[in-house]
């Protein structure tokens, strides 16, 4: 892995599963509101083909509840483990724009 530039990884994982590979100074951890997770989770694009499964469901409404509950669950306890850990954390919201999260992300490591 470099050790002169920010890497960036996009995914849910805790990060002590990462942290004996990179320093807690060089990550950030961006995370969405409850409300916008179960807003938007199945309705992404690139989620397209697990929504395409869960319509096959017999209740597609209750398996999206169901994974929404769940993954909230889940962004509580990667961004509990974040702060317990020092890791930078960023909520994502509907006011801060992509070139706002950019600009905290680039402050954060110095760029």
């Amino acid at each position: 892995m470099p050790t002169d530039k920010p890497i960036i990884i996009d995914l849910g994982i805790m990060p002590e599963r990462i942290l004996p590979f990179i320093p807690k100074e060089r990550m950030i951890c961006l995370y969405t509101s409850d409300e916008e997770i179960e807003r938007l989770y199945f309705f992404r694009e690139d989620h397209k083909m697990i929504l395409d499964v869960i319509n096959l469901t017999s209740n597609p409404a209750a398996t999206i509840a169901n994974g929404n509950k769940n993954m909230v669950r889940f962004s509580h306890d990667v961004r509990s483990a974040c702060i317990r850990n020092g890791i930078k954390t960023l909520e994502r919201t509907p006011e801060l724009s992509a070139e706002e999260q950019f600009k905290l992300v680039r402050e954060h490591f110095g760029l």
